[in-house]
């Protein structure tokens, strides 16, 4: 990094802290004010985190929206507020239901011939303080990594591909690309998307059909087959197509009137290649079969670097205790967020560190968990995914990718 990038970045965080620091002084006011009450409390910590992080910028906005899908583990409040202040937008506080106002880009509908689309932009300044945020997070990155010599080299590859993927939500041709990939999965699931409209759109904005019924908050009649429909459209990025939406917070995604689901925002999104999503997929299938040995060998031929044999060993046995206390586990009682946290302390432990790209699967399922368990806590993350990992292994086996047919679930 440049001196005048480090200046930025100094002069950045110093920014950062001013604001911290108001806001820690403000939530303590609220929650004296709150006299105890848990709702009055979190319905007012939800309110002054909304204010601060629409005013740090795109990044930290991305942390609260991904913070208001986690049900699970923060008080239904709390997520409230963030939901209708972060994940559906500005427009959630007020504004026209034809105008969203997200943290990095305005969406407004508009008609472009015949058509009733959706006109998205970025934002005035959102790009340049995304850059200067998430250079910030590489250098702390870089200097974590001078420290732990250990652990630093993996984790700075990792860090580097989320920012990375990050700073792509600026780049509406690369999201149009995407979209246009996500739309063959209406062919086999009950899903739709945007289509992008290439005639109208161009590298400073992107036109598509605009997908209605989001601007009255998200209501589901049947909540199990909602949270199933979810989490077989994750699995159906993860394991067969590979582009991975890795964003699905509340406000970019909700149920249609005939049982569909429609997704949107298709800017933090990763492209998985047929390598890395076969092991994966092995992975996975390893983990809702109990076998261990399945799921070690995957994770280990995931790796950044070889493996010594003795710390082999040794992630072998803890993976084989890992899976032992997981498999089958339902929603309500299965927690991916520990799982995760356990697999890579695991892969600390015996210096059996993935490539960057293993870590984005993780992402994607973590940002809907805390969604369906609160839908159907019953759910079987596992078992769901055994049929869909199977086809995708057919399929490879026979064709040399993990795409191909898929039934209409």
């Amino acid at each position: 990094m440049n001196a005048p990038a480090v200046v930025r970045s100094a002069v950045r965080s110093v920014q950062i802290a001013a604001v911290l620091c108001g806001v820690c002084a403000r939530l303590a006011g609220a929650l004296v004010r709150a006299r105890g009450s848990t709702e009055r409390s979190a319905g007012a910590a939800g309110a002054i985190i909304c204010a601060c992080l629409w005013r740090l910028g795109p990044a930290f906005v991305k942390v609260g929206q991904l913070m208001s899908s986690r049900r699970d583990v923060l008080p239904d409040r709390l997520c409230d507020v963030l939901e209708s202040g972060l994940a559906r937008g500005r427009a959630g506080n007020g504004a026209s239901a034809g105008i969203e106002i997200g943290s990095v880009a305005v969406v407004r509908r508009r008609r472009f011939g015949d058509v009733d689309a959706a006109l998205k932009i970025i934002q005035p300044g959102a790009a340049e303080r995304l850059r200067v945020d998430l250079d910030l997070i590489g250098l702390l990155a870089r200097w974590w990594g001078a420290l732990m010599r250990r652990s630093g080299g993996p984790l700075r590859g990792v860090v580097h591909e989320i920012c990375e993927s990050v700073r792509r939500q600026t780049d509406l041709v690369a999201e149009a690309a995407t979209l246009s990939r996500f739309e063959e999965l209406e062919d086999a699931l009950p899903v739709v998307f945007p289509h992008v409209l290439a005639d109208y759109s161009d590298a400073d904005r992107l036109v598509m059909t605009w997908v209605p019924g989001q601007a009255g908050g998200r209501r589901f009649d049947n909540g199990r087959r909602v949270a199933k429909r979810l989490v077989l459209t994750v699995y159906e990025m993860l394991f067969v197509t590979g582009t991975v939406h890795c964003d699905l917070h509340p406000g970019n995604w909700w149920s249609l009137p005939d049982g569909r689901l429609a997704i949107v925002d298709a800017g933090f999104s990763y492209e998985l290649d047929e390598d890395m999503r076969s092991h994966f997929a092995e992975f996975f299938l390893g983990m809702a079969s109990g076998n261990a040995e399945v799921c070690a060998t995957h994770a280990l031929a995931a790796a950044a670097k070889p493996v010594a044999p003795a710390d082999e060993a040794g992630f072998r046995v803890d993976m084989e205790e890992l899976i032992a206390t997981t498999t089958g586990m339902t929603a309500g009682d299965f927690s991916l967020a520990g799982f995760a946290a356990r697999f890579f302390a695991i892969q600390r432990r015996h210096r059996a560190f993935s490539r960057a790209e293993f870590i984005f699967p993780f992402m994607a399922l973590l940002a809907i968990e805390g969604q369906v368990k609160q839908l159907d806590p019953g759910i079987n993350f596992q078992a769901m995914a055994g049929p869909v990992v199977l086809r995708s292994i057919v399929n490879r086996a026979r064709t040399g990718s993990s795409r191909g047919s898929r039934p209409r679930p």
